[in-house]
């Protein structure tokens, strides 16, 4: 969590995507550090996203009662590049030289 927050500080990060496609299991105490993580972000700037979510994790989460309601969840880290991108009206272009 301090390296994130840090980097969210020193980069001046708006969105950070927290990417869980490699995560195999998922109990309260990996769930309540991901809130915690989510919060710390939120309190110093940033917005996290969860990306990577797959079926198992999402109905784990609904199943430990994990309140991911003030959170953007998405399941793939592409569909949370996008969503950052748009979100901080950026964009991905092509150059040609």
């Amino acid at each position: 969590m301090e390296n994130v927050l840090h980097a969210v500080v020193s980069n001046k990060s708006e969105v950070v995507l927290i990417d869980i496609t490699g995560l195999l299991v998922l109990d309260t105490v990996v769930a309540h550090h991901l809130i915690e993580v989510v919060n710390a972000i939120h309190i110093v700037g940033g917005k996290s996203m969860l990306v990577g979510i797959r079926p198992e994790i999402a109905q784990t989460i609904v199943q430990l009662g994990v309140n991911l309601s003030d959170v953007t969840t998405l399941g793939t880290l592409q569909e949370g590049i996008e969503k950052a991108l748009e979100e901080t009206n950026r964009c991905i272009r092509e150059v040609i030289h």
